[in-house]
């Protein structure tokens, strides 16, 4: 049934790209639009098998309180523990971050890129293929069927890592500079960037992760060195992860005899780009929240603040930190988790 409906969807989509070249307005695409062309992508063009989301609610994983990433319902097959479905797999997954190592609950409100809900687009290789593939298929995606601009886009790789035992990933720079990716946007960066790891132990890895500048016609000389400095116009956009090394209780690294792929780009974050957005909160995800919210308090409508200083900053404060729980708790709700359970984080 997916795939008969995913198909015609890809047409459309084609279609809608075609024209997209010509008009050169990224901003008609809706958010269900972006998803759509994600999903139909890998399963057809690249021959994926879509995996539905599962609840935000782990499935026999006390580690985490809520599943915080996509790779949570995929956890056992890393480890060894469970058989793949298929050799390569795409899907959105259904996240929330408010506690443990991944906890943004007290951010939320005071910047444009994060959420207590988000989804997480991901796409992954159980030994179908890795690197090569996995970089190609990314940089296509974003840059001709999203059409964006390739200016915009700065990428890392691991530089190396002394405590790791571990060389700097030359392949992966390799690779990106053969798609075409200027030498000035190809960037460096030790363990705590650019070194994946599930826990203290288990499968680990190497990435690579692409980031976005929101800001136009800026020399990368001027630029690259704001690469994961935080800055709230330059984000991560998409991580992909080579899951090819075991650290053991020693902290030993182990090379794997299988090697994975392990991708996930913030939903959320690529709406706003390709709506031209420089907050998420801009896009077609949050604005008819803030109408609602609006409507129903008697306050004047959101005006997209972040500039403390600003006379609107506490309304638009409020408007996202209300518009932000009011998603996370329609999601837990709806995957079984209600109020009166006191749900302990």
């Amino acid at each position: 049934m997916f795939l008969l409906r995913s198909a015609q969807r890809f047409q459309i989509r084609r279609q809608y790209s075609s024209k997209m070249r010509l008009k050169s307005k990224s901003n008609e695409l809706s958010s269900m639009d972006i998803r759509n062309i994600f999903l139909d992508y890998f399963t057809q063009e690249h021959n994926h098998k879509f995996i539905r989301s599962s609840p935000v609610v782990p499935f026999c994983d006390p580690t985490v309180p809520f599943v915080n990433a996509g790779m949570n319902q995929f956890k056992n097959i890393f480890l060894g523990n469970a058989a793949p479905p298929c050799g390569s797999a795409v899907n959105s997954q259904k996240c929330i971050r408010v506690g443990g190592k991944h906890n943004d609950l007290n951010v939320i409100g005071t910047d444009g890129y994060h959420h207590t809900f988000f989804e997480m687009l991901g796409n992954w290789s159980f030994g179908d293929y890795f690197k090569e593939k996995a970089c190609v298929t990314a940089w296509d995606l974003l840059t001709n069927f999203y059409q964006i601009n390739p200016n915009r886009l700065y990428v890392t790789y691991f530089g190396g890592d002394t405590k790791l035992g571990l060389p700097p990933d030359l392949e992966c720079k390799e690779i990106w500079r053969s798609i075409g990716v200027p030498l000035d946007r190809i960037l460096p960066f030790g363990a705590n960037e650019n070194f994946w790891e599930m826990g203290a132990s288990g499968p680990c890895g190497t990435c690579t992760e692409i980031h976005y500048d929101h800001l136009p016609n800026i020399e990368p000389n001027q630029r690259a060195r704001f690469v994961n400095g935080g800055l709230p116009d330059l984000t991560e956009l998409w991580n992909i992860v080579f899951i090819e090394y075991n650290r053991t209780s020693d902290g030993t690294i182990e090379t794997l005899k299988d090697k994975f792929i392990d991708t996930g780009m913030g939903f959320e974050r690529l709406v706003a780009v390709l709506q031209g957005k420089s907050s998420n909160y801009d896009s077609d995800l949050f604005l008819p929240i803030f109408d609602a919210i609006s409507k129903e308090s008697g306050k004047a409508p959101y005006s997209g603040t972040f500039d403390v200083n600003d006379s609107n900053y506490q309304l638009d404060y409020t408007y996202r930190l209300v518009a932000d729980h009011v998603r996370m708790s329609s999601v837990c709700i709806a995957d079984g988790i209600y109020p009166q359970l006191k749900y302990q984080l």
